[in-house]
């Protein structure tokens, strides 16, 4: 039964606040997740740029913070592959290939390689995805790439009528939940793979299937099989949002969804409580730390007052003064010209959960 009194309250669903909920959960907090829904990250594929990884480098912690996402993750049943160190050419929807630090493993195997005949599969009725456009414009990096691998158009169809509109979304759910679409899917995957030796379908198999559920589809596939990401909302994005969600939730953390907040109280450079629009009235959660990872609105609580933050992630005032010493504000800077994306989010969002969670007995709620 959900209290209203925590360690540390965490507002944010993206992947900046499911990190700092994360760590903060595993110094063994009391936390709650307050977010109206999930963050940006489910609209991308889920991979962490190996540019993003390089900018946000200079971080000391980065590798820690990164090694500890991986671990979240991998628990959750949706392991990444890759480290920050290296980088792999993965495809994208627009036909190109971005270079990725790291990426869910349905994704991580996509490179152009020397020799491999890969399969582009769509889906008869499918929007946002054209095999051919896919193939023709793969086989053209790949050769400017020096890349002697190739790629040829395939699509399937399936018996049952689909609905409209047919979406990546709507297969995903399937995939889920129904065994004879899941069985369907892998004979028509079965005779698309003819020939060659890996296909890519786009992004859709599953929301929620653990990493388990997916290695026996890829045994009764006997074919190495990738995703593309597709346009938003991404279900790879999507997966590592409902799996870690779920993560999280068996860990502890209490999750309130759909909830705005209207704003924190403050009391002698504190922050005592959490206020959020629950149905019927305002709910306060009571806290001894709370971090505000809602990306450029992080601030937006603060009633206008926020003027940056120091060193340890505390809001200041326009006079310079610290204006909560238990409120952390991670992510972007609200008032920053750019970022380093996910990957400055994932390390921003360990510093915070961490320094919540040294706050515990420290102020009392």
């Amino acid at each position: 039964m959900k209290s209203d009194r925590y360690d540390v309250v965490v507002v944010g669903a993206g992947i900046c606040g499911l990190t700092a909920a994360g760590a903060a959960a595993h110094r063994k907090m009391k936390v709650a997740l307050v977010a109206t829904g999930p963050g940006s990250f489910v609209t991308g594929p889920g991979w962490l740029k190996a540019q993003n990884i390089l900018r946000a480098s200079a971080a000391p912690d980065l590798s820690e913070a990164i090694v500890f996402f991986c671990e979240m993750a991998r628990r959750a049943g949706c392991p990444y592959a890759g480290d920050i160190s290296t980088a792999k050419y993965l495809p994208s929807l627009l036909g190109d290939f971005q270079s990725v630090a790291l990426a869910p493993l349905l994704l991580w195997n996509a490179e152009p390689r020397d020799g491999v005949s890969t399969a582009i599969v769509g889906i008869r009725g499918l929007s946002g995805f054209d095999e051919n456009f896919m193939a023709e414009r793969l086989s053209e990096r790949a050769r400017a790439m020096n890349s002697s691998g190739t790629y040829a158009a395939r699509q399937i169809s399936f018996s049952r009528d689909m609905g409209a509109p047919v979406t990546t979304l709507r297969f995903a759910q399937l995939f889920d939940r129904d065994p004879a679409f899941r069985k369907e899917l892998v004979y028509a995957l079965r005779a698309a793979a003819s020939g060659f030796q890996r296909i890519f379908v786009p992004g859709m198999l599953g929301l929620d299937s653990a990493a388990e559920e997916i290695a026996e589809f890829k045994l009764e596939l006997r074919c190495a099989v990738c995703e593309i990401p597709t346009l938003p909302p991404s279900i790879p994005g999507l997966r590592v949002f409902h799996r870690t969600e779920s993560y999280l939730r068996q860990i502890g953390v209490e999750l309130f969804r759909g909830f705005p907040v209207e704003g924190v109280v403050i009391h002698d450079g504190l922050c005592t409580d959490v206020r959020i629009a629950a149905p019927g009235h305002a709910m306060n959660l009571r806290c001894q730390s709370a971090v505000l990872a809602t990306g450029r609105h992080s601030a937006s609580p603060l009633d206008g007052t926020y003027a940056g933050r120091d060193q340890q992630m505390r809001p200041l005032d326009s006079t310079g003064a610290v204006m909560a010493r238990n409120l952390f504000i991670a992510g972007p800077l609200p008032d920053s010209v750019g970022n380093n994306g996910d990957a400055m989010r994932i390390l921003t969002g360990y510093r915070a959960g961490n320094l919540a969670a040294s706050t515990k007995g420290n102020h009392a709620a």
